[in-house]
């Protein structure tokens, strides 16, 4: 069930606040007063919340906690979405005024101090995509890059798992990264290479970069040329550590418990 006090707006939380704080709102809880503090079509909920409430402990002091939390964790809701920033490839029309997505991942790319992770369905031209971040490795080996990338098991090919693997390692060493540069951890879902085809309809499309654990750029663009400079593409870059965290505490679940696996390079 919705609570009600959720649903209140932040200036009708905020009278609510004042009356407790000053006496003028108390146990048992009165239609006359709150009348004067929330709108007409939420009092009668409001006032059947508060009473059952009531009936099972709540004080007038606990309930200017649970408010003053409710405006704390709205104000903090507000303020990180204000650091979101949209990103875009493709046609601009006059008035535009987005960043771009190759801009965007080569930025990030390139001032990256201390670890790169990075989610795609699909690379095509990766030694140009990520030519920027192949020069930030080199620059700061200390940087640590890990990939996770959709290996596709080919129509037909009826090798086993590990031959996919070392097929699709082979490819992405000498067409898709930059040659001279250490390689990235490289992680994939072991669903999309098993033989049978129930498990081969499962594909890794989430699309991401997090960079220091600190900036999150989340998008429907592939790391392909095309994707980053020329297609119709839609993204959301933000400053937020705790966002970034979470998204990296996902994936690193994801391969504590083996549904990602990582590909060894030899």
């Amino acid at each position: 069930m919705n609570s009600t006090l959720t649903q209140l707006s932040d200036r009708s939380l905020r009278r609510l606040l004042e009356a407790l704080t000053s006496g003028r709102l108390t146990t048992p809880f009165s239609s006359l007063t709150l009348a004067q503090l929330v709108p007409q079509d939420q009092l009668s909920s409001l006032l059947d919340e508060l009473c059952r409430m009531q009936h099972d402990g709540l004080t007038p002091s606990l309930l200017v906690a649970w408010i003053r939390t409710l405006l704390q964790q709205r104000e903090r809701i507000l303020a990180e979405s204000r650091h979101l920033e949209l990103v875009m490839t493709g046609p601009e029309p006059p008035g535009t005024m987005v960043r771009d997505t190759g801009v965007v991942v080569r930025q990030m790319f390139g001032h990256a101090t201390q670890s790169i992770w990075i989610c795609g369905f699909a690379v095509y031209q990766g030694k140009d995509v990520f030519l920027a971040l192949a020069q930030r490795m080199t620059s700061l080996p200390e940087l640590s890059v890990r990939m996770f990338l959709n290996v596709e098991r080919r129509s037909g090919d009826l090798s086993a798992a590990d031959i996919v693997i070392a097929k699709f390692q082979q490819r992405f060493r000498e067409t898709q990264w930059p040659q001279g540069v250490r390689l990235p951890e490289v992680y994939f879902d072991p669903r999309s290479v098993e033989p049978n085809e129930s498990s081969r309809s499962a594909c890794l499309h989430a699309k991401f970069v997090v960079a220091d654990s600190k900036q999150v750029f989340v998008s429907s663009a592939n790391f392909t040329e095309a994707a980053q400079e020329r297609n119709i593409e839609v993204g959301v870059f933000s400053e937020n550590p705790r966002l970034a965290d979470e998204l990296r505490l996902h994936f690193q679940t994801l391969i504590d418990h083996g549904y990602l696996r990582q590909a060894r390079w030899h």
